[in-house]
C-alpha cells in the first residue's frame, strides 16, 4: 500500500516520498539526498524513536520522518566518566572501597550490582529533576518546539506506540471497501474510544503519573526491563532513566513494548477470523483490546484484566515466534438468555476446536457476564441483524 511520507534530510531539507514499503523508502531517500550505499540511515520520528523495518509497517499517511546518517555510540567517553566517578568517591570515602569492590565483582544479575548501578545513575543525573524546555535546553534539542515538558515528550513517546497499534489494526481488519457498519470497522471503534478514553495509555512513560498502575518508571523516571516475553524478569542489568539525557532519551526509543501474545502473528489473526465467523456478535472485544494495549503486570493482573505488554531492552526483544496462543475460551463472550438460561449448542466453529459456544437468537435478550447487553458495543460489536 502506497504511503506519503514527509522526510526532513540532513541540512534541514524537506521533501515528499511516496513508498510502499522500507526498502522502497530507503532507495528513495539515498536518491534524493543523495547518500552512498555504504552510508548507513538512521529513521526517526520527532520525537526521536527510531523506525525500524517492522515500525515502519506501522506508519501512517503524511508521518514526519528524520533522515541521518547512522552514528556509531562511543562508549569509551561513558567508561572514562564512570571510572572517574567511582575513583572520586572512593577517594573521598575510602570505607566504601571493599563494599563497591565487593558489589562490582557480584554477577550481573545480583541484587546488589543493580542497587550500585541505580545509585550511580541517579548520582551522577543532575538534570533529572529539571522538567521544563527552559531548565534543561539540550534534552530538548531536535525536538519540536510543541512540547515544553519532558513529561509531555515522554506522552507522546508512549502515545505514538499505541496509536500505531490501532492503525496496524485497522489496516489488517478494513478492507477498502468494508462496509463502515460492518463488525471489523465496530471493532476499530470500540478500540478507539477505549484508548481515547484512557488517552491513549501515554501515562505508561509519565513518571508525573500518580499511580503505578498509570506509568512504568519510579517518580523520578527510571524504566527496568521487564524481560523476554517467556521469563518473569530480566536477566540482565537492564536500566534507563530518559528523563536524565538527550542521550538516554534517544537510547529509550529502542527499547519497545514486546506483545507476548503476538500482534501481527497471533492477535490479529484470531480477531479477524472471529470477526468474519458466524458470530460476530459474540467477539470479546474487551480481551482483545487487552491483548493489543495494555501493559502486563500484577496490578492488571488483580483486577482481571488480560494485560499483554512487556516494556524490554532490546536485547531482551524476542523476534522469532512466541508460540503463545490466545485463550479460546476468551475469545467469545458467555451469554445467558434471561428466560431460558445459558443458550449454547455444541459448535466447533471456524477454528474447530470443538468449543461450547453460544449462538445469538433473533430479538433476545442476553447477560453478558452478569451485565445485561441489548446489542451494547461495549463488550461487543454486531453483525448487523437483530439481535
Amino acid at each position: 500500500m502506497l504511503r506519503h511520507f514527509v522526510v526532513c534530510g540532513p541540512a534541514q531539507r524537506k521533501c515528499g516520498i511516496v513508498a510502499s514499503n522500507y526498502e522502497e523508502f530507503l532507495k528513495k531517500c539515498r536518491k534524493k539526498f543523495e547518500l552512498k550505499k555504504h552510508n548507513k540511515i538512521l529513521i526517526t520520528l520527532d520525537d526521536e524513536t527510531e523506525v525500524d523495518e517492522e515500525y515502519f509497517e506501522y506508519l501512517v499517511d503524511d508521518t514526519k520522518l528524520l533522515i541521518s546518517r547512522s552514528k556509531t555510540i562511543e562508549t569509551t567517553d561513558y567508561i572514562h566518566q564512570l571510572a572517574s566517578f567511582l575513583h572520586a568517591c572512593l577517594d573521598r570515602q575510602p570505607q566504601l572501597h571493599s563494599k563497591v569492590m565487593g558489589c562490582l565483582q557480584e554477577p550481573v544479575t545480583s541484587r546488589q550490582a543493580v542497587t550500585l548501578l541505580e545509585l550511580i545513575a541517579k548520582a551522577t543525573q543532575a538534570s533529572t529533576p529539571l522538567m521544563s524546555r527552559e531548565e534543561d535546553v539540550e534534552w530538548f534539542k531536535g525536538l519540536d518546539t510543541k512540547f515544553k515538558t519532558k513529561e509531555a515528550v515522554m506522552r507522546n513517546s508512549a502515545f505514538t506506540r499505541m496509536y500505531s497499534y490501532l492503525d496496524h489494526a485497522k489496516r489488517e481488519l478494513l478492507p477498502d471497501k468494508m462496509l463502515g457498519d460492518s463488525p471489523q470497522s465496530k471493532a476499530i471503534l470500540f478500540f478507539k474510544e477505549k484508548l481515547v478514553k484512557s488517552k491513549y495509555n501515554a501515562s505508561y512513560f509519565d513518571r508525573s503519573a500518580l499511580s503505578d498502575e498509570e506509568r512504568l518508571c519510579g517518580p523520578e523516571g527510571l524504566f527496568g526491563c521487564e524481560g523476554p516475553f517467556d521469563q518473569h524478569k530480566c536477566s540482565g542489568i537492564h536500566f534507563i532513566n530518559p528523563y536524565a539525557s538527550r542521550e538516554a532519551r534517544i537510547v529509550f526509543s529502542t527499547w519497545n513494548f514486546d506483545h507476548v501474545i503476538e500482534k501481527s502473528r497471533t492477535i490479529i489473526p484470531e480477531l479477524k477470523a472471529a470477526l468474519s465467523g458466524p458470530r460476530p456478535s459474540s467477539v470479546n472485544l474487551h480481551y482483545f483490546y487487552d491483548l493489543l494495549f495494555l501493559h502486563k503486570n500484577s496490578l492488571t493482573a488483580a483486577k482481571n484484566t488480560n494485560g499483554n505488554l512487556k516494556l524490554v531492552h532490546i536485547a531482551c526483544h524476542v523476534k522469532k515466534q512466541h508460540q503463545c496462543e490466545c485463550e479460546p475460551e476468551k475469545i467469545f463472550l458467555d451469554r445467558h438468555d434471561d428466560v431460558d438460561g445459558l443458550c449454547a449448542q455444541y459448535d466447533p466453529g471456524p477454528r474447530g476446536r470443538g468449543l461450547k459456544r453460544p449462538q445469538p437468537l433473533p430479538d433476545a435478550s442476553y447477560y453478558t457476564r452478569s451485565k445485561r447487553m441489548q446489542g451494547s458495543t461495549d463488550c461487543c460489536v454486531g453483525n448487523g441483524s437483530n439481535v
